[in-house]
């Protein structure tokens, strides 16, 4: 009998550890954005995907943020989350956003471009300038930006790196910069108060729809090495505005410049198996993305890790070699 007891007892205290446990390899959870938002609709219908193609997963979709979900995924609360590729980059090297704080050295991707954002550097009537002369010699400047600390405004101090400039190096020119809300900018660019503007939306961005409703202007193109730069320092890719956009602002010309993408990360604590079966399942499953969120739609496998905010996880790369699409 106080055999049988102790059997008994050993039975529930394995059982409380396993309850207690943090999620196996085949239970994940898959942080989004808010609820309602776009990523949180992609995890929620990927995660039903998953789970149909990958025997004996189980996916448990809950809302997060571009900015926190590397940090839960970090500190195993997440095992897959949706973030910004420079999001991702700046926790892995504790820069930006994340200075200070903790490397997220297990941070890994699986691919991006589940839905990009591109970035709008718009020239208003009667300026000259292009990009490379504008930071390296333009005075007296009125210059318009997102608000300081967003994802944009971020990229826009690594834009004035790339040509040696900081806002003070600039406002020491005469330089005025006003870090502000889209509709913000908008509405001091109908205004003729800006000059410039940089700032990234999804297409067609309202706030620029706004600004060619009121006032000419120009979209320009990001100069080819400021995307080498992105891209080597950042992980960041590029990409096109298509023609006729904004047809006030660039016609029907395609206008290049620099993207930012949508990365699904996980964490090196994820085997390699299950991150292999879930690359897997995405990659043969693409034309059913679209269904699940539109933004889906020009997802492809064959580039998703052309470019490397974090290391790609040894999972995904496994499935990515075996189709030939990245060598080595």
């Amino acid at each position: 009998m106080f055999k049988r007891m102790i059997a008994a007892a050993g039975m529930a205290a394995a059982l409380v550890a396993g309850a207690m446990a943090p999620a196996t390899a085949q239970t994940v959870e898959w942080r989004g954005g808010s609820i309602g938002g776009g990523w949180y609709t992609i995890v929620s219908g990927a995660a039903k995907l998953l789970e149909d193609k990958v025997p004996g997963l189980t996916i448990k979709a809950v809302p997060g943020g571009g900015a926190a979900n590397p940090v839960a995924v970090q500190q195993g609360q997440a095992q897959l989350a949706m973030s910004i590729d420079i999001f991702a980059s700046m926790a892995a090297t504790g820069t930006g956003t994340y200075q200070g704080r903790p490397l997220a050295d297990k941070l890994r991707m699986i691919g991006q471009s589940f839905g990009d954002t591109p970035y709008h550097f718009i020239r208003a009537p009667g300026q000259t300038m292009d990009i490379p002369t504008l930071f390296r010699e333009g005075r007296n400047i009125r210059f318009g930006g997102a608000n300081n600390g967003a994802t944009d405004e971020i990229a826009l101090r690594w834009l004035l790196a790339v040509y040696g400039q900081t806002y003070d190096s600039l406002r020491a020119r005469g330089w005025r910069f006003q870090l502000a809300a889209y509709g913000d900018l908008a509405s001091a660019y109908r205004d003729g108060q800006l000059d410039y503007a940089f700032f990234a939306l999804g297409l067609p961005g309202s706030a620029v729809v706004d600004m060619a409703t009121g006032r000419d202007g120009e979209l320009l193109d990001i100069p080819q090495d400021v995307m080498d730069a992105f891209k080597q320092r950042h992980g960041m890719g590029s990409g096109v505005i298509p023609g006729g956009t904004y047809p006030r602002f660039h016609g029907n010309r395609e206008v290049k410049t620099l993207v930012m993408a949508t990365t699904l990360v996980t964490s090196t604590d994820v085997s390699e198996d299950i991150v292999y079966k879930i690359t897997k399942a995405i990659c043969e499953n693409v034309a059913e993305l679209p269904r699940i969120h539109g933004s889906l739609k020009d997802y492809r496998c064959e580039t998703a890790i052309a470019n490397r905010p974090v290391p790609v996880h040894p999972g995904a790369l496994r499935y990515y070699r075996e189709r030939g699409w990245v060598q080595g």
